[in-house]
């Protein structure tokens, strides 16, 4: 369904400032006209390139906005964007926080960008949500409008990357066969051809993959996974001898997993069963 009404301006309350992320402005331009920003402007935007094609100047370089790309702008950045064949048409939000830029920071946005998207159509459908919400007489309607915007931004970080560059999903996608073969096969030995034969490329590049996708080593991923299952178990079995938990969760030597049980929770697994059977986590 096509959105019928105009541009949504928010009333910024006290309540949205608490936020950590709160709209201030949504809209769509059918063709967007040529607009210039010489102190940039004051909230961060996202403004994403349904058709056609524009420019966008910024830092003293020029860069091309298509269909199935974007626009992150931080604030008082100059920047000046203008169509290239027209129709250019355009869906945007502006929004602003206390922590939105420590939120953008942490998914490695950390300045404007275009922005590549491996599959619009999420972020296109949660645009038109908030749209609609913002239209909206719902009186808490801020809030929701705050968890779509999470839910976007989460997206631009699933769903996106820079330019060339391939997105997150599809690392997630071709490293999914190594993944679930972890899953499946946690409690017992696990070798890097193991996951490299899964992937059908060598143990470097499934090194490679691990990292760029997930910030880890294949051998971290398996033991966080192996961790969480002993976890599990602990709440679960409250009376499960250790060293039986140590190998059902892949570890030969009983006190090699307490080892390094403790050194990444920072208690051992019996202090963490009491902790959990005495209603303090």
């Amino acid at each position: 369904m096509e959105i019928r009404y105009g541009n949504v301006y928010m009333t910024i309350t006290d309540l949205e400032k608490k936020l950590p992320v709160y709209l201030t402005c949504v809209g769509k331009w059918s063709n967007q006209y040529p607009l210039e920003r010489t102190d940039g402007f004051p909230d961060y935007q996202w403004i994403q390139c349904t058709s056609g094609q524009g420019i966008l100047e910024m830092n003293g370089q020029k860069y091309m906005i298509e269909p199935g790309q974007g626009m992150l702008l931080f604030p008082d950045v100059p920047h000046r964007y203008y169509p290239q064949i027209e129709p250019w048409e355009v869906r945007w939000m502006a929004f602003n926080g206390t922590y939105v830029g420590e939120m953008l920071r942490s998914l490695e946005f950390n300045s404007s960008r275009i922005i590549t998207v491996a599959s619009p159509d999420p972020l296109l459908k949660h645009l038109y949500e908030l749209h609609t919400t913002a239209h909206s007489a719902e009186p808490l309607k801020s809030v929701k409008c705050s968890s779509i915007i999470y839910a976007i931004i989460v997206d631009l970080y699933r769903y996106g990357s820079n330019v060339d560059l391939r997105s997150k999903q599809q690392y997630f996608d071709q490293l999914s066969p190594a993944l679930r073969f972890i899953e499946s096969h946690y409690n017992e030995a696990i070798t890097l051809n193991d996951l490299a034969s899964r992937l059908s490329v060598s143990p470097q590049h499934t090194c490679v993959l691990f990292q760029m996708t997930l910030g880890l080593r294949p051998f971290e991923y398996i033991t966080g996974v192996r961790l969480s299952k002993a976890k599990e178990l602990l709440h679960r079995e409250p009376h499960l001898d250790i060293g039986e938990l140590a190998g059902r969760v892949g570890y030969e030597s009983t006190s090699y997993f307490i080892k390094v049980f403790k050194r990444i929770e920072g208690v051992t697994p019996g202090d963490f069963r009491k902790r959990f059977h005495n209603g303090r986590e």
